[in-house]
């Protein structure tokens, strides 16, 4: 299966990613699920702040909120789990309409998240990993002429 990254700079073929660490939580700690997540992650699980996130169609690269400018075909390294990023948005309407964080509303889609279960409407997929090798990169809106699926 290929993985995509999206980026807001290109990188060349071969190039190691990893994690963003405090870059990350300091662009996303403010988000009202991403403390949620933590305190429900389960052992043996990256924490976000760790991970490098890929999905699994060029076409989701848009609908995830992160760097859309290029497009990064990637082999993820030797941990990947699979997680729907709807129960993210769960999270946040919950916590939106004053559910506090260890509501059992807001713990069952935190869960849900981390086990990979399927929203009950519809999935979007994400996949994370410890680091990514790039095998291709190109601008997002050129993405799929070049990259092979």
């Amino acid at each position: 299966m290929p993985f995509y990254h999206g980026s807001n700079r290109p990188f060349e073929p071969g190039t190691v990613l990893q994690g963003r660490g405090d870059r990350y939580e300091k662009e996303w700690g403010d988000c009202d699920y991403f403390w949620v997540l933590e305190l429900y992650r389960p052992s043996g699980f990256l924490p976000h702040r760790s991970a490098v996130f890929m999905v699994s169609q060029i076409e989701d690269m848009d609908l995830t909120r992160g760097c859309t400018e290029w497009c990064l075909q990637v082999e993820p390294g030797e941990y990947l789990s699979k997680h729907d990023l709807h129960w993210l948005s769960v999270i946040s309407r919950l916590m939106g309409d004053g559910h506090d964080h260890n509501s059992e509303a807001v713990t069952t889609a935190a869960r849900n998240y981390w086990a990979g279960v399927p929203h009950p409407n519809e999935s979007l997929w994400e996949y994370l990993t410890e680091t990514v090798t790039v095998l291709h990169c190109e601008p997002l809106e050129a993405a799929g002429m070049g990259i092979a699926p």
